[in-house]
């Protein structure tokens, strides 16, 4: 099955704008001829991961509602996008670590690694998007179009 090479919510050069930082150049590991497949990729993974993380832990499909959302949502799921993205680069994919320390002997355990896995700014800005919630209203399910 070939998945293409596309980007749903942000770019490789919105990050490059919003951080000042390049990228492809992060993930140069000299493993491909083509860095800018490799960036599209890792920031399809975190899109792809986040889809996954709202809708499993907060029954949010962002995939279906996004073109609902107000621009103010579409602002604040963009950030929180590209801030996931920093924090991944920064610190590594926690959401997939086995949370073994091997200098320190030590197995973080999985509720660890959860809360660790998504970036707090991240979480703020999901917050400011409606999609952390996992009430259940007269809207349906979470608060995402909580001002409606």
């Amino acid at each position: 099955m070939a998945i293409a090479l596309k980007t749903r919510y942000i770019t490789v050069e919105e990050f490059k704008q919003y951080f000042g930082v390049d990228i492809e150049s992060k993930l140069n590991t000299g493993e491909s001829d083509n860095l800018s497949n490799s960036a599209i990729s890792f920031i399809m993974r975190v899109e792809d991961r986040m889809d996954a993380w709202l809708n499993s832990n907060y029954f949010q499909n962002v995939e279906v509602n996004y073109p609902q959302f107000s621009e103010y949502q579409k602002r604040h799921y963009k950030l929180a996008l590209l801030e996931q993205t920093m924090y991944i680069l920064r610190n590594g994919d926690l959401s997939t670590d086995s949370g073994y320390d091997p200098e320190a002997g030590v197995i973080a355990s999985i509720n660890t690694l959860k809360e660790l896995s998504i970036s707090p700014t991240a979480k703020d800005h999901l917050l400011q998007c409606g999609l952390l919630s996992r009430h259940i209203g007269r809207r349906g399910v979470g608060n995402a179009n909580w001002w409606l």
